[in-house]
């Protein structure tokens, strides 16, 4: 019986150190995000969302960014969808047990484990620097590549629910 007590004694102080631990962080997380409100909810005016970045040194907002970013990312899906589509219905459904689907599939499996900073600076070194400058296009590659692989894994997943006739 003495053994049980033993460990309920190690269960509860290791307990209560890790909601001491737990309550440490929160509290830093808390204090950092207070701080944060009371000194940045003066500057979030309908002006930030409908002036476009003034020239340094003047206050301004950030309707070009946010522009840009919706145009980015409604030019990635308009390329990564249909893209990953197709390619989920082919392998869902034409290339079952072939070679060729399983070496998609490897790459596909590569291309969705590959961290978005790689990708970035592939699209960078082959796009960006070839054209000379930053532009929506290679930012909107740079997304569908990442969404291309997203898209195939979800439709050959979601296809391979579907019972065969």
């Amino acid at each position: 019986m003495a053994i049980y007590a033993r460990r309920r004694l190690t269960n509860a102080l290791v307990m209560a150190l890790a909601m001491a631990a737990t309550g440490f962080g929160l509290l830093w997380l808390v204090l950092v995000l207070s701080t944060l409100l009371w000194n940045g909810v003066a500057a979030i005016t309908p002006a930030l969302f409908t002036q476009t970045t003034p020239p340094p040194g003047s206050t301004g907002g950030l309707l070009n960014a946010i522009f840009g970013s919706v145009v980015m990312t409604l030019i990635a899906t308009l390329i990564g969808t249909p893209t990953g589509i197709l390619a989920g219905t082919f392998l869902a459904e034409y290339s079952r047990g072939s070679r060729f689907g399983e070496v998609v599939r490897f790459i596909n499996d590569i291309l969705l484990s590959a961290p978005s900073i790689i990708v970035g600076l592939f699209v960078y070194e082959i796009v960006v620097l070839r054209m000379g400058h930053f532009s929506a296009w290679a930012g909107a590659l740079a997304l569908a590549i990442i969404v291309v692989p997203v898209v195939v894994r979800t439709t050959e997943d979601m296809l391979a629910l579907v019972p065969d006739a």
